[in-house]
């Protein structure tokens, strides 16, 4: 139990020791986030803007430019509020992603994505869309009325 707390208070430690740095050298980040030890954020060359009550696991990049080349003016890599960014995941120059999205381990973001869904793989596509979402509008269907035993089905 001691040593879970003491864990716990040096991630805490750790991880605004990481904002204040990342903020030192440019990087707009909000309250109340957590960047892990092992989170690589491309402060180089570029922007970068990060919202609130955001969390970025090890391993992940966020990058703000490719190769040597410039970026373009205005182009910016955006994570909005409350995103997550799980384990090596990479998310590339000038991508936006959505408020409340989660980023799957080892996904690679080639584009912008829209808010509250989860995203995996290489490159990144929606796998799910959280609660919230309004282009669904009704509750999932009961699947054992149609027959089927998994949740992986949408329609009868």
């Amino acid at each position: 139990m001691v040593m879970r707390v003491l864990r716990d208070r040096w991630a805490s430690i750790s991880s605004s020791m990481r904002v204040f740095y990342y903020r030192s050298m440019g990087v707009a980040i909000g309250k109340k986030c957590y960047i892990s030890s092992g989170a690589h954020i491309d402060v180089r060359r570029g922007e970068i803007t990060i919202g609130e009550k955001v969390s970025i696991s090890s391993g992940s990049y966020i990058l703000g430019h490719a190769r040597r080349q410039p970026s373009k003016d205005g182009q910016v890599t955006r994570l909005e509020d409350n995103v997550r960014v799980f384990v090596n995941a990479v998310v590339l120059p000038g991508v936006r992603i959505g408020r409340n999205s989660v980023v799957g381990a080892g996904a690679v973001v080639t584009r912008d994505v829209p808010p509250d869904v989860v995203i995996m793989g290489n490159p990144a596509r929606v796998v799910e869309h959280l609660a919230g979402e309004k282009s669904h509008p009704g509750p999932a269907p009961d699947l054992r009325e149609c027959g089927h035993e998994s949740r992986q089905v949408k329609s009868c």
